[in-house]
């Protein structure tokens, strides 16, 4: 049976820790200040992963979903730079130079958010080498200062395989924020045959003083071409 945070089930006083305190006040933070909207979408990303398996095999670092999703949001700056900026004031947004994306980890010692830095400027082999450093230092929460911070977007992982839905949290300053969810099989009929694909959803959380409907839509259409397409997200 699937256990809980660790905590004295009598009752006692349970202490949070330093980082469940941070989380903590970053949540209240958003809540209060940002009003958020979410959009989400079906992702077919059968040949992402098949590139992905190659991939970790050419370079020897792991290259997933996670991998694909930070180089294919870090691609997205261009064409989309409100998404990577901070309001100033209610009336105006500060443009970011380039994309930095956390993304979400908890090994069990609390959860961070390291940042890829500057990630639209670096290979695959540069983002899967951070991401996994980044692993190793979540076990014990051994990171850098500067490894956590500086963030303009952030992709939340749900690695869990019966999460199909998840609302992340907007980090204050930010703009928006990607959850991805596990990949799943799915059937479906093409030309008449029962066919089967690996499809995944991918939702975005966005601060609706600045971002609308149709400008979600279309930055999330941009980012299942980059998946589905997936030589382009990585190059």
């Amino acid at each position: 049976m699937p256990v809980g945070p660790a905590a004295d089930a009598t009752g006692a006083p349970y202490e949070l820790s330093r980082v469940q305190r941070a989380v903590a006040r970053a949540v209240r933070s958003s809540h209060e200040t940002i009003p958020a909207a979410y959009t989400a979408v079906k992702i077919d990303i059968g040949a992402a992963l098949e590139m992905g398996a190659r991939l970790t095999r050419e370079i020897r670092r792991p290259v997933g979903l996670p991998e694909l999703v930070t180089c294919a949001a870090a691609r997205l700056h261009e064409a989309f730079p409100l998404f990577y900026a901070t309001l100033v004031g209610e009336g105006s947004a500060r443009t970011a130079e380039a994309p930095h994306v956390g993304v979400t980890m908890d090994a069990g010692a609390g959860l961070y958010v390291p940042v890829v830095h500057d990630a639209a400027r670096r290979t695959v082999r540069e983002v899967a080498t951070r991401l996994m450093e980044y692993r190793l230092a979540a076990v014990t929460g051994n990171f850098r200062e500067s490894d956590l911070a500086g963030a303009n977007i952030v992709v939340t992982l749900h690695h869990d395989g019966d999460v199909t839905l998840a609302i992340p949290l907007i980090f204050p300053g930010h703009v928006c924020a990607l959850a991805v969810t596990t990949p799943q099989a799915e059937l479906r009929l093409d030309a008449g045959e029962v066919v089967s694909r690996t499809v995944v959803d991918i939702g975005l959380a966005y601060d609706h003083r600045l971002i609308n409907g149709r400008d979600a839509a279309l930055f999330l259409r941009a980012l299942k071409h980059l998946l589905e397409e997936p030589k382009a997200a990585v190059s």
